[in-house]
């Protein structure tokens, strides 16, 4: 059984999904995935195999449709994993088996958005950066729980997030994680100091979903001033 996300509903993401039964590196056999999320391997030996999920019929490297990852795999109805992320399932065979289970997700996406134009506060004042400027989606059925600013705005001298001030010699190197809303609006307060004149100070961030994967392009918040 293929399942779109670990204890999720069965699909086959338009066809696009095959299992591969190998033993060793020996493929023993392969099937489609179903449209309903399932696939059988029938008249199987009893032994010890490996089924690999993968794009390609017969493919013994584990792949995913375009924007996908796998987020699991699971042997039994029960919740759970088999400690390994992989889109590899080892299976023992001593009569029928069932819920040989995979699961992924497509990722999250991250919105580019530009403010209307207003006027430069000059000196050190912070102006306000308007929270709907974020977002994203979350096309799996989830939703996004935090966005991550990766690098320090440009145009730039400083921003306050959630009331700490950053400059470009203290921006975190992993970034500034925040929590949002199911869209993807952050849920404190941010505001930057521009530079002085006629600029725009653009965010680079990605957003992460409620399974804690991030959106594999950027998106952009700009504020012209």
């Amino acid at each position: 059984v293929y399942k779109r996300q670990v204890d999720g509903t069965g699909t086959n993401v338009g066809g696009t999904l095959y299992a591969t039964l190998m033993e060793g590196t020996t493929v023993v056999s392969t099937t489609a995935v179903g449209s309903d999320g399932t696939y059988t391997f029938t008249n199987v030996d009893n032994g010890t195999y490996t089924v690999v999920l993968s794009t390609t019929s017969g493919g013994t490297t584990p792949s995913t449709p375009t924007n996908y990852v796998n987020t699991g795999e699971h042997l039994g109805a029960d919740t759970g994993n088999d400690g390994t992320v992989d889109g590899i399932l080892s299976v023992t065979v001593s009569g029928d088996v069932t819920n040989a289970n995979f699961g992924i997700e497509q990722l999250p996406s991250a919105n580019t958005e530009t403010a209307a134009t207003q006027l430069n506060p000059g000196g050190t004042i912070q102006a306000t950066v308007p929270s709907t400027l974020f977002g994203g989606t979350d096309p799996d059925g989830g939703e996004i729980d935090s966005i991550r600013i990766t690098s320090f705005p440009s145009n730039a001298t400083s921003i306050v997030v959630d009331g700490v001030t950053y400059t470009s010699s203290t921006f975190p190197a992993e970034g500034i994680t925040i929590a949002t809303n199911a869209s993807g609006e952050p849920l404190v307060p941010i505001s930057v100091d521009p530079v002085d004149g006629s600029t725009s100070v653009e965010f680079i961030y990605v957003t992460i979903d409620n399974a804690g994967e991030e959106s594999p392009v950027s998106g952009s918040a700009t504020v012209p001033f």
